[in-house]
């Protein structure tokens, strides 16, 4: 690449950033008004309006030469983005459902009837009770569950024989179990 070309480059791509802010400033408003007559609830149009100035960014080489070819090339691209928020609505809808479905058939044990465990796990350090709860109640090796809090596999065993230990004298102490 010669000298001279690397700075036509440059400039070309300083012209297609010019033009993109221009047309932004002037499309934004038009945007987020389409977006909050079409999105429930309203506040989702916010992400609505940052998901197609994205899109249209990545795509700012193929703007349209005229400001009503812009403004309806913008349109397109957010009845695109308006379809997506849509269809992974009803996505999270359907998810959601087959989680509470789930927790029918699979009732999981009231937070109360733990109070005791709760109350004792909430002495520890926040990142040693999640560790504990990440192995006990979710299943996780050691290792992994480190990983998971960004610890290494050293720290992670010496973290959970820690809070092992300090859990034991807690719950031993406590006057609940005493009775």
């Amino acid at each position: 690449m010669t000298p001279t070309s690397a700075g036509a480059d440059f400039s070309w791509t300083t012209i297609l950033e010019d033009r993109f802010e221009e047309n932004v400033r002037e499309l934004t408003p038009a945007l987020m008004a389409y977006f909050v007559r079409r999105v429930d609830p309203v506040e989702d149009a916010a992400d609505c309006v940052s998901e197609a100035l994205l899109v249209l960014w990545r795509q700012r080489d193929r703007l349209p030469e005229g400001q009503s070819e812009v403004r309806a090339w913008s349109f397109g691209v957010a009845k695109g983005v308006l379809a997506n928020h849509r269809r992974g609505k009803v996505r999270r809808g359907a998810l959601s459902e087959k989680l509470r479905q789930g927790l029918v058939h699979e009732p999981q044990a009231p937070y109360e009837s733990d109070g005791e465990v709760h109350r004792a796990l909430s002495l520890l350090r926040l990142k040693d009770g999640e560790l504990v709860m990440l192995i006990v109640w979710d299943g996780f090796g050691v290792a992994e569950a480190g990983a998971i809090l960004g610890l290494s596999a050293t720290a992670s065993r010496t973290r959970y024989s820690r809070a092992r230990r300090q859990l034991k004298d807690t719950l031993e102490r406590s006057p609940e179990s005493k009775e």
